[in-house]
């Protein structure tokens, strides 16, 4: 049996990502075990996936700065004997258990994050597709001699206490099986790549007056949650999720519902994971860029053409200040747009009750 270590920390939407490479290459591979090192929050995405084992760094004790990693280098030389450790983040942190492992003996094969072409389109404003996050993860295997097919979503295998309780949601708020269901993930880690809440209200607005449906706010954080109870008391047909349900619940109830609405954000991810249609709206970032919802038409990407602002896209990941007082790139998308796409492509539908 080959075993091998695979490092991916963060952030959510990244780690979910690694969720298709893995059981493309544990399907293809059945000699091969691996021990996945990230953060314990996202072990829900690995549930039910055979051969693997999750490792847990307390980056915030036990592991610590550079002594804690040489403590995580050593809790992991322990746990077994590895034959390759594959880095799927490519930070200071991993680059360190990389090269300890690499000095200890090991082969290591780190992720080409294509930085360079991402800074050119950045400065260039050339517009062409790069290669997305789950083919760089995929090629970083490859490179180690490990192949694999990644298939269609589904990729989450959600508990079935998971599902129940998400079923008892729908329930406890009353929803029939024949409603509607659509999900809405209205914030991003960083403002540039925020729609705001009033574009939310006018959509939902639009939808209303010509669809019965459900519509589910996901998101996280005191503030958010505060804000989205806000959206909540605005129509009678919104319930609040974030907050409600742990991350496993959420998984189970995102595949449950018929559409997602989001920014370019870990929910997208998720969503499209989870084989649903998801709309996503972007502002200073791209999916040019490789991080666009996976399996998804690029139509569903809706934004402002970079050929109509100079300044977009500003940044890889939206953590770039805006050189306006509100995102322009937003702006530029209404809620009349992001309705007719759905019309457009049939994403909505009458309610059978």
């Amino acid at each position: 049996m080959r075993k091998i270590i695979v490092i991916r920390l963060s952030a959510m939407g990244d780690v979910s990502l690694t969720v298709p490479v893995i059981r493309a290459v544990l399907d293809t591979n059945p000699d091969l075990e691996i021990t996945l090192v990230t953060r314990k929050f996202f072990a829900p995405f690995f549930d039910d996936i055979p051969r693997i084992s999750l490792v847990h760094p307390e980056l915030k004790g036990r592991h610590k700065g550079f002594f804690g990693l040489f403590r995580l280098f050593s809790d992991l030389k322990k746990s077994g004997h590895f034959d390759t450790v594959i880095d799927l983040h490519g930070v200071i942190r991993t680059k360190i258990i990389s090269l300890l492992f690499k000095i200890s003996g090991i082969p290591v094969f780190s992720i080409d994050k294509g930085r360079t072409e991402k800074k050119f389109l950045i400065k260039s404003k050339y517009i062409r597709t790069l290669k997305h996050t789950t083919s760089r993860y995929l090629e970083t295997f490859e490179a180690a001699g490990i192949n694999g097919n990644i298939g269609k979503a589904p990729y989450f295998n959600v508990a079935k206490g998971s599902r129940q309780n998400a079923t008892n949601f729908l329930e406890n708020n009353q929803i029939s099986a024949g409603k509607m269901k659509i999900g809405l993930a209205p914030f991003a880690t960083h403002q540039p790549k925020v729609w705001g809440m009033q574009n939310f209200r006018d959509l939902i607005t639009l939808i209303n007056a010509e669809y019965q449906v459900e519509f589910f706010l996901f998101g996280g954080g005191k503030e958010e949650i505060q804000l989205l109870w806000d959206l909540k008391i605005f129509s009678s047909n919104i319930h609040l999720v974030a907050g409600k349900l742990q991350l496993s619940e959420e998984l189970a109830l995102m595949g449950m519902l018929d559409l997602m609405i989001s920014m370019d954000s870990s929910n997208m991810h998720l969503a499209s994971l989870s084989g649903i249609p998801t709309i996503s709206v972007w502002g200073g970032t791209h999916p040019a860029f490789g991080f666009y919802a996976l399996g998804q038409l690029m139509d569903y990407h809706l934004q402002t053409p970079a050929s109509s602002l100079k300044c977009r896209p500003c940044s890889v990941f939206g953590n770039k200040p805006c050189i306006y007082a509100t995102p322009k790139c937003m702006e530029m998308v209404k809620p009349i747009d992001v309705f007719n796409k759905l019309v457009k492509f049939k994403l909505l539908k009458k309610s059978q009750i």
